[in-house]
């Protein structure tokens, strides 16, 4: 003890400078030594030597939205293993899949699941990280989200529908007559009769909407109102506090909804792939604030929707009350802070990738005209083309039943997810005990190894030589075999 006070005394003696200098090299030290011991026995595998020292370059990609792409171009300078940080190896190619993410496998969350907690540390379906808590959110989850009650739910998914459209019928009727215009926060213009407008916003204001009429029986209203807001409680607490309170009284302020989830998935996965020591000092830095901001914010709108479901007792079966229903083995059901974060894991869920997707299908399709006029044939025979006397509702309203077997239409769906899947980066998974073998290499217990799908999915041993193109024809004309056994847009296995 005595050697440790005299050691204390000295440093309290030092200046500053020298404080730092000790500093600095002992964080130098610190990622340096790990490299050199190389405990995990992934010294051989290729990388960017900053990936190889620290985790700074990957929080730095994460950062600026490119780990996709980036993890990808150094895949395609090495090959199908690279090492991405001091202890994580990413593993691109199809066979990995199984292996690493399939029923049985073994490989269980890393802590970048852990980082993504809110609401005092309740877990939720996604940020689980052992089979037995998954194993108990599916058996509550499981009858919500089932394929028959998400049927239960076309009727109001198609009314959703009909008000895009009747905006979008609106806007080219005006393009035809030359005019252009604006309507909400979306603008359009006319140019030889047609009408050009980004669609993104409109799938994000529908997806919005859909989600939060089918989870808590009423939307945020921005479809209709063609705006990006939404009106969240001022205070998390009091919101929570007042969950079947039936006139509780709360405070209220407008937030931009869709960037709001835009920032946090940002700032989550930046913070997610830094380790756990790191964490408490990055969220201290100015750049990260709007970041952490947004994290509380859609933690807040999901309780918030919760809040107003709970005061507002509805005959409809949503989500909400299918959560509410739901129990786990002992016939324990969801506490108030349980349900919020399942709420907010809808919310983020349902909104944001579904609106991608669609944006991006739509991208491609608008770039690609012959797959684009191959798909219009396909749906003007199964379903009538439409003429100018289609104008009742019923006649717009198609619903799952005559879609669910036009096969170029599920060519190009797939096409797209496969271009702009749901997750597209690795979702990192710790190797078990036992260790891991993975295309003839062993990897040791606590290793992190993830499979990139963004790069899997530019495979061109699978895809064909135009694997970066966009091409619905390759899902009849390739291995269709081997092109399922490389296709994970949602990720595969069942912890995701």
């Amino acid at each position: 003890m005595s050697a440790i006070q005299n050691l204390f005394d000295r440093l309290v003696h030092l200046d500053v400078v020298t404080i730092l200098e000790i500093g600095a090299s002992a964080l130098l030290l610190a990622h340096i030594l790990p490299y050199v011991v190389d405990p995990s026995g992934i010294r051989s595998y290729p990388g960017p030597l900053a990936a190889k020292l620290s985790h700074v370059w990957l929080g730095w990609i994460a950062a600026r939205g490119r780990i996709n792409t980036a993890v990808h171009e150094e895949h395609q300078k090495h090959g199908p293993f690279v090492r991405i940080a001091p202890n994580h190896v990413s593993i691109a190619h199809p066979s990995a899949l199984q292996t690493v993410y399939g029923h049985g496998g073994g490989a269980l969350k890393s802590d970048f699941y852990s980082k993504m907690v809110q609401f005092r540390g309740t877990l939720t379906v996604f940020t689980t990280r052992t089979r037995e808590d998954h194993t108990r959110k599916r058996k509550m989850l499981a009858h919500t989200l089932s394929q028959k009650s998400v049927l239960e739910f076309e009727p109001i998914i198609l009314e959703y529908q009909r008000i895009l459209i009747d905006h979008w019928d609106r806007m080219c009727a005006d393009a035809a007559k030359g005019l252009g215009g604006s309507v909400g926060q979306c603008n359009w213009y006319a140019r030889d009769g047609r009408a050009f407008f980004d669609c993104l916003p409109w799938f994000n204001y529908q997806a919005f909407d859909i989600i939060g009429d089918l989870s808590f029986g009423s939307s945020f209203g921005m479809t209709a109102g063609a705006k990006d807001t939404t009106e969240i409680a001022k205070s998390q607490d009091d919101a929570l506090d007042s969950f079947g309170i039936e006139k509780a009284q709360l405070e209220y302020e407008t937030i931009a909804a869709v960037k709001t989830v835009n920032d946090r998935s940002t700032y989550a996965i930046s913070i997610a792939v830094l380790p756990n020591w790191w964490v408490p000092m990055v969220r201290r830095l100015p750049w990260y604030s709007s970041g952490k901001n947004a994290m509380e914010a859609i933690a807040t709108m999901a309780v918030t929707a919760v809040a107003k479901r709970l005061r507002t007792p509805s005959i409809r079966n949503d989500l909400l009350t299918k959560l509410l229903e739901g129990q786990d083995e002992k016939g324990n059901k969801m506490g108030s802070l349980e349900l919020s974060a399942e709420a907010m894991t809808f919310l983020i869920a349902g909104s944001d990738t579904t609106s991608n997707s669609a944006g991006a299908i739509t991208y491609y399709l608008a770039h690609n005209q012959k797959a684009q006029a191959k798909l219009q044939r396909e749906l003007d025979e199964a379903l009538g083309a439409p003429t100018k006397n289609d104008q009742d509702e019923d006649s717009r309203a198609i619903g799952y039943d005559q879609l669910k077997n036009l096969p170029y239409l599920q060519d190009t769906i797939n096409e797209g997810l496969r271009l702009h899947s749901t997750v597209g980066v690795g979702l990192p998974r710790v190797v078990p005990e036992g260790g891991l073998t993975i295309l003839g290499k062993t990897f040791t217990p606590g290793t992190i190894v993830s499979v990139p799908t963004y790069t899997v999915h530019r495979d061109k041993a699978v895809w064909g030589e135009d694997a970066d193109v966009f091409n619905p024809d390759r899902w009849t004309q390739g291995d269709k075999a081997a092109m399922q056994k490389a296709f994970a847009p949602f990720s595969i296995g069942s912890r995701y």
